[in-house]
């Protein structure tokens, strides 16, 4: 294996842990989130709590429940995105280069998820904030750009995978008229 193919695969393995690490991390988010809907509309049974809690965030009681509702939402799709990710990352170990066909497929895949899922998310959010009243101003243009840079970068390894099946040509060396000399 040659020096940066060992870099590449050694950072596959770190990005594969990462994504592990933050798709639990958004999974502990989401369920946090549905947790804190089915809690706050447990709380609706007791108006008495319901009026200390408006009082002490300033908010409607359903403003926060659509703030879990969009925290579900958004970190829900993120463990699904990360973990997409993740199993490109354990893909592309097993195949030991990002130079194969199927990689190459598989991270044009994640480039449009990571086009899609920003945008679907935009809507979403916008739509159950609108319905909740709440917090909608979610910043989600990073995903797009990256994902356009994954799509094109997707090329590049559909490229080296061609060139890595491809069989050495022969150069054909031209004859060389012999010179001669004057004297």
């Amino acid at each position: 294996m040659s020096k940066n193919l060992k870099v590449v695969q050694t950072t596959s393995h770190v990005l594969e842990i990462i994504c592990k690490v933050l798709s639990i991390l958004c999974l502990v988010g989401a369920i946090g989130c549905l947790v804190g809907v089915v809690v706050l509309s447990i709380m609706y049974l007791f108006p008495n709590i319901i009026a200390k809690i408006e009082s002490e965030s300033n908010q409607k009681v359903y403003q926060i429940i659509g703030a879990c509702v969009i925290g579900f939402v958004v970190t829900a799709a993120n463990f699904v995105v990360l973990r997409a990710h993740r199993d490109y990352f354990i893909m592309e170990q097993k195949a030991g280069t990002p130079f194969t066909h199927d990689g190459a497929k598989s991270f044009r895949t994640l480039g449009i998820v990571n086009i899609v899922v920003p945008i679907s998310l935009a809507i979403v959010t916008a739509i159950l904030g609108a319905i909740f009243k709440c917090w909608d101003d979610i910043r989600l243009d990073f995903g797009i750009g990256f994902g356009i840079a994954m799509v094109l970068l997707s090329y590049v390894f559909d490229y080296g995978a061609e060139l890595e099946n491809k069989e050495p040509e022969k150069a054909e060396v031209p004859e060389v008229p012999e010179v001669k000399a004057d004297k």
